[in-house]
């Protein structure tokens, strides 16, 4: 290939390294060919059968040679008029849904171009990156006497959300380590944030000290410099043999202590600046001690917030729920809880509760 120039080489070594590519456009271009010449000389072919083809190639494609393919049945359509006369004249309402078929799948295959991924199974690679980093939040079974739940509902039902739940059980000790991010914003650019959160902090639970985890946090998030570039963040530390508990929070909701047969503790003195916003900033511990029969709840915004009532009013409608449930009501009622403080479908909502027997 010593006489080509080097692009032109870069180009044949690109086609000839992904055959797949090669073999997929060159078929379905003798598929748009003969659709276009059996639909121009019989009656019984319709130009509709370019609709498959076009919907097929956006499946597994890429943009350049998808622009191809497009470039083929508009040459396809014209022989197909071109053959047919005057007699069988080409609707104009089916070059209308051709072109807007052919537009769909540009744009498709324009976006999965974006995001690198190759062929139909692309997206199955993004949907079991999102399960791994999900499954980070996966509660690990705790030793006997203490129970714990979770609960994670994105907003609208979508399969992505901008918040964050990581649970871990730090190998060879009895520390049980849980944090809840919730990224700014809403929709699948918090979704998308909310992934690269799970994969970054999921490193540091358990890795690093508990009172190292939301300052490091806080230096990642700031790093990252997004454009809505901030986050709450709630982190808790328990021993589970002597039961002490360490919270610290970076502008999230605060938690909750139920104290057996005593009522609820509000934590909202272990607080700190938003993760992405202070330079070094320090966010002050709060350390407890769950006593038998005690529980701790963290959960995000979502769960407490509602149109037209302040927060401070949601947070208490909260506890007073937490606090009427008895220590053997608790298993199975985290999403009653959820579900009754929260103002519908319209934001994310994560939520855990960890109680002692």
């Amino acid at each position: 290939m010593r006489f080509l120039d080097p692009a032109r080489r870069d180009a044949l070594r690109r086609l000839v390294t992904r055959p797949p590519q090669a073999v997929a456009l060159a078929v379905l271009a003798v598929l748009v060919l003969a659709v276009g010449l059996a639909s121009g000389l019989t009656s019984w072919v319709p130009l509709t059968a370019f609709v498959p083809v076009v919907l097929v190639g956006a499946l597994v494609l890429r943009v350049s040679r998808m622009t191809v393919l497009c470039g083929l049945t508009v040459v396809a359509v014209v022989v197909a008029a071109a053959l047919r006369g005057g007699e069988r004249p080409v609707a104009p309402s089916l070059v209308v849904v051709l072109a807007i078929t052919a537009g769909m799948a540009l744009v498709f295959a324009r976006g999965r171009d974006q995001l690198g991924l190759t062929g139909y199974l692309g997206e199955a690679m993004l949907v079991e990156l999102r399960d791994r980093l999900l499954a980070q939040g996966d509660l690990p079974p705790l030793p006997p006497g203490w129970h714990a739940e979770a609960l994670l509902r994105p907003a609208h039902g979508d399969a992505f959300s901008g918040d964050v739940l990581l649970a871990s059980l730090v190998p060879g000790t009895d520390r049980f380590e849980v944090a809840l991010v919730d990224v700014s914003g809403k929709g699948q650019d918090a979704g998308s944030r909310g992934l690269l959160l799970s994969g970054a902090l999921g490193g540091l639970l358990g890795a690093v000290a508990p009172h190292d985890f939301l300052p490091a946090a806080n230096r990642y998030v700031l790093r990252q410099d997004w454009d809505e570039g901030f986050a709450t963040a709630v982190h808790l530390s328990v021993d589970l043999t002597s039961g002490e508990a360490v919270v610290s929070s970076a502008g999230h909701p605060p938690a909750v202590h139920v104290r057996a047969g005593s009522g609820a503790d509000v934590l909202d003195s272990a607080s700190g600046p938003l993760l992405g916003v202070v330079p070094g900033a320090g966010f002050p511990p709060l350390t407890l001690t769950l006593e038998p029969g005690d529980a701790l709840l963290v959960y995000s915004d979502g769960v407490v917030e509602q149109r037209d009532v302040d927060l401070g009013e949601g947070i208490g409608s909260l506890v007073r729920r937490l606090v009427a449930l008895t220590p053997a009501q608790r298993a199975g009622a985290l999403p009653r809880l959820v579900e009754e403080g929260a103002d519908g479908e319209a934001d994310d909502r994560t939520a855990l509760l960890l109680w002692r027997d």
